[in-house]
C-alpha cells in the first residue's frame, strides 16, 4: 500500500517538530559543544522578589565556559561573605548558564550586601554587592521564586527544590500535554525527557525514571531510568506516560499522552 501523500507531509511535519524541539533542549540545558578546559566560572545574581511579610527571597545563577562538569568545593575559592560562607550553594557546575542554581530567604532586615564569589582557572568573579536596586527587582523568572515557602523554610542557606523534569516535543501543558508526532505499532519511538537540579542535598544522584500510566497494551521503554530514551508500543491506542525525577528529599514529574497507530 502507498501512503497518501497528505499523510506523509503530516508526520513529516510531525518529526521535524521534535527534532527542532531536540535542538532547542540541547541549546538550553546542555553545553557548548567547543571542547574548553580550565575556564572561569562566573557567579550571578538573578534578582530578588519581597515578600509579604518584608522578608525578601533572592535568586543566583551561574555561567560555565567549559566543556565538562567542574567541582569546586565550599570553601575560599566558592564562597557567600558575609559569613557563613558556606550556604549551601552549588559546588557543582555544568557547562553553559544555569538561573536560580540557589534560591534563598533572609530576613526583612537584609541590607541587600551579600556577595558570592568563584575562583577558578585564575579567575576570581562575584556577583553583585546591590542587591535591592529596583533594577534586580525580578520579573521574568518570579514564578520560580514565588514557589518557595518563604514563611517556614530556613533562611540564608540556598534551598533545596524538586526537579525540573519537562518532556520536548508536547503540544498543550501539565495532564494535558501530548506529543505531536503519531507513534506506530512495533516501531521505535523518541522520548525527549530533560531533567534539571540545583544539586541539593549535595553529593546525591538524581534519579529518574519513565513509567506507563494507562494505555491498551504495556509499553516497552529501551531503558526506562534515563530521560532521554526509545519506547515501543505493542497496539494501537492512546497512552500515558510519565517521567519522574528525585533528588532523594523531593521529586516531581511530567506526564505525556502518545497516539499510537
Amino acid at each position: 500500500m502507498i501512503a497518501r501523500p497528505s499523510h506523509c507531509l503530516a508526520r513529516l511535519l510531525g518529526w521535524m517538530a521534535l527534532g527542532l524541539a531536540a535542538l532547542l533542549l540541547g541549546v538550553l540545558d546542555v553545553a557548548p559543544a567547543a571542547a574548553q578546559q580550565n575556564q572561569p566560572i562566573y557567579p550571578a545574581y538573578d534578582g530578588f522578589w519581597k515578600n509579604p511579610d518584608g522578608s525578601y527571597t533572592v535568586a543566583f545563577a551561574y555561567f560555565s565556559h567549559n566543556a565538562e562538569t567542574v567541582t569546586v568545593p565550599a570553601g575560599t575559592a566558592n564562597a557567600f561573605a558575609p559569613a557563613p560562607g558556606d550556604r549551601q550553594q552549588p559546588t557543582v557546575f555544568k557547562p553553559g548558564h544555569w538561573r536560580f542554581q540557589c534560591v534563598m530567604v533572609v530576613g526583612p532586615e537584609f541590607d541587600g550586601k551579600m556577595v558570592w564569589t568563584l575562583s577558578y582557572a585564575g579567575t576570581t568573579t562575584g556577583t553583585s554587592q546591590h542587591m535591592l536596586q529596583s533594577n534586580w527587582y525580578l520579573v521574568e523568572g518570579a514564578e520560580e521564586v514565588k514557589k518557595i515557602d518563604y514563611a517556614k523554610v530556613k533562611r540564608g542557606v540556598c534551598l533545596n527544590r524538586a526537579p525540573v523534569v519537562r518532556v520536548l516535543g508536547t503540544v498543550g501543558r501539565g495532564e494535558n500535554a501530548k506529543l505531536a508526532p503519531v507513534a506506530s505499532v512495533g516501531e521505535q519511538y523518541s522520548l525527549f525527557g530533560s531533567v534539571n537540579d540545583e544539586g541539593l542535598p549535595r553529593g546525591r544522584t538524581i534519579v529518574t525514571g519513565w513509567k506507563q500510566v494507562s494505555g491498551p497494551g504495556t509499553a516497552k521503554f529501551q531503558d526506562a531510568a534515563v530521560a532521554r530514551t526509545h519506547v515501543s508500543f505493542p497496539a494501537p491506542g492512546e497512552y500515558v506516560l510519565e517521567l519522574t525525577a528525585s533528588d532523594s528529599e523531593l521529586s516531581s514529574s511530567a506526564r505525556v499522552e502518545v497516539t499510537v497507530k
